[in-house]
């Protein structure tokens, strides 16, 4: 379907152009487990090497759920803070990127709870009323489009969709993640999906209209 290739067009690209994802190439598990080890004992290059495999899909996920890159960078720093001053209380019942996730998301959800976030209201909602007259251009402008739908649902709902169809969790991921049962993963995704399709058709037949 046409919102399932938007999704995937969305995945492909950074969160924000003032944003830049470098590749970090993937490590055995026994040098990351080596590594946070390190960093149990306060070693500084441990914290370092940490950062550089997951600081870009850190910024790419709070970019996502948050949809502003300053405060994505603010709150991934926040993140890493709280992760390294509570490293000693990592268990290696979970991976790592899913503890650290769960951090990230925790902050944003807690950052857009704030009255403040509320009255710093961004442009999304001027962006959704000119978007239709974007829906069949090309793949920028369905990003676009993509990207304003999705700041019209609810936090919880967006944060849940963005680490299925943009982070690529497993549904018992998400679950760590949020620290909530599988079967509420499956319900939020189903209704993440089913508001996210609603306002896709929406707009399709607002363009039809014109």
């Amino acid at each position: 379907m046409a919102e399932q290739i938007a999704f995937t067009n969305l995945q492909s690209v950074a969160p924000a152009e003032n944003i830049q994802i470098q590749h970090v190439p993937d490590q055995p598990v026994d040098i990351e487990l080596h590594w946070i080890g390190r960093a149990r004992d306060g070693e500084v290059a441990a914290f370092d090497w940490l950062m550089a495999r997951y600081r870009d899909k850190a910024l790419r996920l709070a970019a996502h759920v948050l949809r502003r890159p300053a405060e994505a960078e603010d709150v991934v720093q926040e993140a890493f803070l709280r992760a390294f001053s509570q490293i000693r209380t990592f268990r290696s019942d979970c991976s790592f990127y899913t503890w650290f996730y769960r951090i990230v998301v925790r902050l944003c959800l807690n950052r857009m709870r704030t009255p403040e976030w509320r009255y710093r209201s961004d442009l999304s909602l001027d962006l959704s009323e000119n978007s239709a007259a974007h829906t069949s251009q090309g793949p920028s402008e369905t990003r676009a489009l993509v990207e304003t739908l999705l700041d019209q649902l609810s936090p919880v709902l967006r944060a849940t969709l963005v680490l299925r169809e943009v982070t690529g969790l497993e549904y018992e991921e998400i679950a760590q993640t949020l620290g909530i049962p599988i079967g509420t993963v499956r319900s939020r995704l189903n209704a993440a999906r089913c508001q996210f399709r609603l306002l896709w058709l929406a707009v399709q037949e607002e363009t039809c209209n014109v």
